[in-house]
């Protein structure tokens, strides 16, 4: 699976080079078609991306469990969905 990250949240982008996002964008392609965000146990969104699969837990696992996320939701038929 290949994901890309198109938002962190604000109190994070500190912790990322500032060029991350911008990198990340350049690296986007046709085979990514899956929205996805990465949320906390109190349901706040830290990650926004786009993925080749939506049935993965790579993001959450690679990037979101080192910043404390426990969510990993993709967007269906209009709406955002816990894996």
């Amino acid at each position: 699976m290949y994901y890309r990250i198109t938002h962190i949240a604000p109190f994070l982008a500190s912790e990322f080079p500032k060029d991350f996002i911008i990198s990340q964008m350049k690296e986007i392609s046709v085979k990514f078609k899956f929205k996805f965000r990465l949320l906390d146990g109190d349901r706040n969104i830290y990650f926004e991306g786009i993925a080749s699969r939506n049935d993965s837990f790579e993001p959450l696992d690679l990037l979101g469990s080192e910043f404390g996320c426990t969510d990993l939701q993709y967007f269906e038929n209009g709406k955002f969905v816990s894996l």
